[in-house]
């Protein structure tokens, strides 16, 4: 089964930030804001996502298909580029921290897009989501500038 394919299966609807997601799991707690929580998330191999933050952890466990660069500006300004994949200069696995500004996208030599897990800690609230437009991006961290090319 390819990504596609799996996209299609658990009917993933488009994110905010580009991408497709389905929400699989979260922690039911009595508080207003369970543990953690997961989705599923898929890219396609022509498809950049939108720099955002979130006000949790996120975890990104690479599942099948091509590797994906992970973009992230921690809190301090720094730019640090992750791949999560299984090829030799890729992790399965990627941290992206609270209140960082991240995106992602693939290589050139990409020929399929990726099916990824994404859990966070705690779980996903829209109310701690910020989406940056790409001029926003540029005028405070103009070294980003290739993410496009």
């Amino acid at each position: 089964m390819n990504t596609y394919e799996l996209a299609k299966r658990f009917g993933m609807k488009v994110h905010e930030e580009k991408g497709l997601f389905v929400e699989r799991h979260y922690e039911n707690k009595s508080n207003d804001r369970a543990a953690s929580g997961s989705i599923y998330y898929f890219v396609d191999k022509d498809e950049k996502t939108d720099f955002h933050r979130i006000d949790c952890d996120e975890y990104w466990c690479y599942n099948v298909g091509s590797t994906l660069e992970i973009w992230i500006i921690n809190t301090d300004g720094k730019l640090i580029i992750r791949k999560c994949g299984i090829t030799d200069d890729a992790e399965p696995s990627i941290y992206i921290p609270s209140g960082a500004i991240f995106a992602s996208r693939h290589s050139v030599d990409c020929n399929e897009g990726t099916f990824i897990t994404a859990i966070t800690v705690p779980r996903f609230k829209y109310e701690g989501f910020e989406l940056f437009k790409k001029d926003e991006i540029l005028k405070k961290y103009p070294f980003v500038s290739n993410f496009w090319d």
